[in-house]
């Protein structure tokens, strides 16, 4: 049994991930692939006290929530049960919304965006994903669906000139990141459908590694 593909997606809060991955779920199990779909914060006990950290817009030092997302995300990988490796190991196509680019870009806007990076990427049960897809709207617009959907914005959707900066983090981390890492940035402004496009074309370049190395 080959090894799995780790897919990633990325985008600010608002920006359509959840409907992108539900697609790319969609159209890989109808082609008979495994499929798992993960997220960060996970449901795990530190990704619930993540979870009410934002959605109650506690004050908690920056760099706190990033020791907590990582603290988060190597339960996240390596639990027995429903670990990111376990899956991967045995076949599937693992698609997680959000990991580590998040903790650069959001924990980066108030803490040393080196330090975030350092403590994730030298962390030797970290993996890799093969594939990270970035969303790219513009962020007045996911601020308006934010405040379409929810009656209250959590703690990185208040304001439209932070979200501003988190877009402005993730570009330039993507930059940083370009000579290690597969990420493609796919402009979502646009139709429903032709982002999917975008996106599952991507997605079948690196499922086509495995047949150009057999």
């Amino acid at each position: 049994m080959s090894i799995g593909k780790f897919i990633v997606v990325e985008g600010l809060d608002g920006s359509g991930k959840s409907t992108q991955i539900a697609m790319m779920k969609a159209e890989l199990e109808r082609r008979g692939l495994r499929v798992y779909v993960t997220a960060e914060p996970t449901d795990f006990e530190t990704g619930a006290y993540i979870r009410r950290i934002l959605s109650e817009s506690l004050d908690k030092d920056m760099y706190l929530q990033a020791a907590l997302f990582l603290a988060d995300r190597l339960e996240h990988i390596t639990h027995p049960g429903h670990g990111i490796r376990r899956y991967l190991d045995d076949g599937y196509v693992v698609i997680c919304d959000r990991y580590y680019f998040s903790s650069f870009a959001y924990q980066g806007t108030a803490s040393d965006i080196d330090w975030v990076m350092k403590i994730n990427l030298d962390c030797e049960r970290i993996i890799k994903p093969d594939l990270c897809l970035f969303l790219d709207v513009n962020p007045d617009t996911c601020k308006k669906r934010i405040d379409t959907v929810r009656e209250t914005a959590e703690l990185y959707e208040k304001d439209v000139n932070t979200m501003r900066k988190i877009r402005d983090n993730f570009l330039n981390v993507f930059g940083r990141l370009s000579d290690t890492h597969k990420i493609e940035i796919i402009d979502s402004n646009a139709d429903i459908d032709e982002i999917f496009s975008r996106c599952i074309g991507f997605v079948d370049k690196i499922l086509r590694e495995d047949d150009m190395n057999v």
